[in-house]
């Protein structure tokens, strides 16, 4: 039985890609982002919109 923190089952729960070993390079699934500024709003309004279901990160 594995022994991990809370942000190691994060990872693991969204990893796509890779394996969970520090300092190697891996893959993950992004529930949401955050926009920073007045300009991130205005591309979601537009992409909202458009009818957009998904869009990349």
């Amino acid at each position: 039985m594995e022994n991990l923190n809370v942000t190691q089952k994060l990872i693991k729960s969204h990893l796509l890609k890779g394996e969970m070993i520090p300092g190697k390079e891996i893959g993950i699934k992004i529930d949401q982002a955050l926009l920073q500024d007045a300009t991130g709003t205005l591309v979601q309004l537009e992409l909202e919109a458009m009818s957009l279901k998904k869009s990349k990160d």
